[in-house]
């Protein structure tokens, strides 16, 4: 398949630059988490609260499996899509992986600044932000390692930077 997954933790800018991705490539751009939105007609936030993480993580499986169906699109996925072995499997046979790696101070920035991000990102644990994004990231790291075709470092990246960098690793910079 010639699918581009965009792999990393939560405020990476894996959508951002999945809809340039999609712009420059002439393909569909699929976001994982608006295909939840869609699916279930609820905000995670409000169905992680109703439902907890356990059924998020069920659906979101479920739901990844039926993206990763697809061909030649771009998909943004869920930030803790990796902690399942089988999603991992998944991805690894779908297309190629971008890990868009980001550091914990550029995550807490942009959760602290970003005003989509506090309505619509639940709590991922009964930490303290920084705790809880210092936790999430550890724990996920060797998954997205394990997952990931390709990495870049993005704090310090523009959208569009991110974007060329995934086209020069994913076609040499030639637009396919």
């Amino acid at each position: 398949m010639n699918n581009i997954n965009l792999i990393g933790y939560r405020c990476c800018g894996k959508s951002s630059v999945g809809m340039k991705l999609a712009e420059v490539l002439r393909r569909p751009f699929v976001d994982a988490d608006a295909a939840f939105i869609e699916h279930t007609t609820v905000s995670i936030i409000d169905f992680v609260a109703k439902s907890g993480w356990d059924e998020f993580r069920k659906v979101e499986s479920q739901i990844l499996l039926d993206l990763c169906k697809r061909e030649n699109i771009i998909l943004a996925t869920g930030g803790g899509v990796v902690l399942n072995p089988d999603n991992r499997r998944v991805l690894q046979v779908s297309g190629v992986n971008f890990w868009m790696q980001i550091r914990q101070e550029t995550v807490f920035t942009r959760l602290t600044t970003d005003s989509v991000s506090a309505t619509q990102r639940p709590s991922l644990s009964s930490l303290s932000l920084d705790d809880e994004i210092a936790l999430g990231l550890k724990e996920r790291e060797p998954f997205y390692r394990e997952v990931a075709d390709h990495s870049i470092v993005v704090d310090d990246l523009s959208v569009d930077e991110i974007a060329a960098q995934i086209l020069s690793q994913y076609c040499g910079g030639r637009v396919v």
